[in-house]
C-alpha cells in the first residue's frame, strides 16, 4: 500500500507541471482508476498524518480537524504557548483508518512535543500556581501538614484556610517548578482543625456538717464517706494551627452522681475547772499557770490541729509531761515555739510564745516553765497554741489535758 501511495503522490506532482490536454487525460485516467479501486477495494481513501517534531502521532480526516486540534492544544497548554513544537500535516492513502478527533489531536500534540511536560498544576489560594512533574511529593506534603494538628483521642477533620488543588496539566518546560518549592509552601499553610472530643471528668462531692452538743468540742467523726461523681462531656473544639479558637459543648452526661460526705462535730463544753485542776488519764498536766479561755478547739470547722488557750502576754507556759526538748525556735507560722519528746512516739508543741526559756536537747519535767506566752508568728491575738503529736500525726489534744 505504501508503494501505491508513493506512486499516486508522485503522479499528482507530475500532473502539476503537465499541459492542459495532458492534465485532462491524466485526471480522466485517475478517475477511472479511482472508480475501479472504489469498486474492488472499499475503504481506501486519502487522509492526513499529523507530525510533531518529525514524528507521526495521529491521523485525521481533514485539514480542519488538524487546525482545531492545534487550537485545542494551545488552550490546554499552560505557560509558553510557543512550546507546542513543530507540527505539520502530510497526506496519506489509508484503508479503513480510524481518524482522531480534534480533542484527541490536541492531547497527542502536547504529549509528544519535546518542549512540553505532562505533569501537574498545583494551585494555592488565588495567587500561587506551580507546575511539577510528580504529584506524590505534593500530596504527601498536603497530608503531613493536615495531620500535624490532629488531636489525640478525638475525631478530627482538618482543612486549609486557602484553597489547595492538584490536577493533571500540560505546561512548557520553562514553567516547571522545583517540587521542593511546592512542598515548602504547603508546609507553611494555615490549617483549621475541628475535633470532636469525649472527656470523662470527676465531680466533687459536698460536705454536710452536723453539730451535736452531746459530744465535746473538738469531736469530729465522718459518718458517711463522700464519693466523687463521674460525668462525660462531648465537645467540638476548633483549632488554628494547633491553638484553640472556639469550644462548643455538644453534650454533658452524668455517669454517676456524687455522694455527699457527712461529718458530725461536737459542740459540748468541757468542765474547764476540772481540766485545770486534775491531770488527765494520759498523765498530762495543764500547760499554763492560769485557766485561760479556750478560743478554738480541735478541728473547729476549719481543720484546726490543736487547741488555743487565750491568756495575757507574759503567762508562764508549762511542760505537760517530762521529756526532752527537740525543737525551740521561731518560724513564720508558729512564731516562737517549743516541741518536747515524751518518748513512746508522743510529743507536745507549744506555740506563739513571746520567747522560749529552754533549748534543744534540754531535759524538762512535768510542770516546768518552758516559755512565756505571747502573740508571735501567725496569730490573731495573745494565746497558747497547744498540740499533741502521736507517731508524727497531730491528734485532738482535748482528752490528754482533761477537756
Amino acid at each position: 500500500m505504501v508503494i501505491i501511495q508513493d506512486a499516486v503522490i508522485s503522479f499528482i506532482e507530475k500532473i502539476k507541471s503537465a499541459t492542459r490536454l495532458h492534465k485532462l487525460i491524466a485526471f480522466a485516467a485517475v478517475a477511472v482508476v479511482l472508480m475501479f479501486v472504489s469498486y474492488v477495494a472499499s475503504g481506501v481513501r486519502v487522509t492526513y498524518n499529523v507530525h510533531v517534531d518529525g514524528k507521526a502521532v495521529a491521523n485525521v480526516a481533514s485539514h480542519s480537524v488538524y487546525e482545531e486540534g492545534v487550537k485545542a492544544a494551545g488552550k490546554l497548554l499552560n505557560g509558553d504557548k510557543d512550546s507546542i513544537g513543530n507540527t505539520e500535516l502530510k497526506a496519506v492513502i489509508t484503508v479503513n483508518a480510524k481518524s482522531a478527533s480534534a480533542k484527541e489531536v490536541g492531547a497527542l500534540i502536547l504529549k509528544n512535543a519535546a518542549s512540553v511536560c505532562d505533569g501537574y498544576k498545583v494551585t494555592i489560594g488565588e495567587d500561587i500556581t506551580l507546575f511539577v512533574e510528580d504529584k506524590a511529593e505534593v500530596e504527601a506534603a498536603i497530608q503531613n501538614r493536615l495531620n500535624a494538628f490532629n488531636v489525640e483521642g478525638a475525631e478530627c477533620e482538618s482543612k486549609f484556610t486557602a484553597q489547595v488543588g492538584v490536577e493533571q496539566a500540560y505546561f512548557s518546560l520553562k514553567a516547571l517548578s522545583d517540587s521542593k518549592l511546592a512542598t515548602d509552601t504547603i508546609s507553611t499553610l494555615d490549617v483549621v482543625t475541628t475535633a470532636v472530643k469525649k472527656t470523662a471528668y470527676t465531680v466533687p462531692y459536698e460536705t454536710v456538717t452536723t453539730r451535736t452538743s452531746s459530744q465535746l468540742a473538738g469531736y469530729i467523726k465522718v459518718t458517711k464517706s463522700g464519693v466523687r461523681g463521674k460525668n462525660e462531656k462531648v465537645e467540638e473544639i476548633t483549632y488554628l494551627n494547633g491553638a484553640v479558637t472556639a469550644t462548643n459543648k455538644l453534650s454533658d452526661v452524668v455517669v454517676s452522681s456524687p455522694v455527699n460526705e457527712v461529718i458530725v462535730i461536737g459542740t459540748g463544753k468541757a468542765s474547764y475547772n476540772s481540766a485545770y485542776q486534775n491531770a488527765s488519764t494520759a498523765g498530762f498536766k495543764w500547760p499554763l499557770t492560769v485557766k485561760g479561755t479556750i478560743t478554738s478547739y480541735w478541728g473547729d470547722g476549719r481543720g484546726h490541729k490543736g487547741v488555743d488557750l487565750a491568756v495575757p502576754v507574759g503567762t508562764k507556759v508549762l511542760a505537760v509531761k517530762g521529756g526532752t526538748v527537740v525543737e525551740a525556735r521561731y518560724t513564720s507560722d508558729y512564731g516562737y515555739h517549743v516541741t518536747i519528746d515524751h518518748g513512746n512516739g508522743v510529743k507536745t508543741r507549744y506555740a506563739h510564745n513571746k520567747y522560749n526559756t529552754v533549748s534543744v536537747g534540754q531535759t524538762v519535767s512535768a510542770g516546768q516553765v518552758i516559755a512565756i506566752s505571747g502573740n508571735s508568728g501567725r496569730s490573731s491575738g495573745p494565746h497558747l497554741h497547744f498540740e499533741v503529736i502521736i507517731n508524727g500525726t497531730r491528734v485532738n489534744p482535748a482528752p490528754y489535758i482533761g477537756l
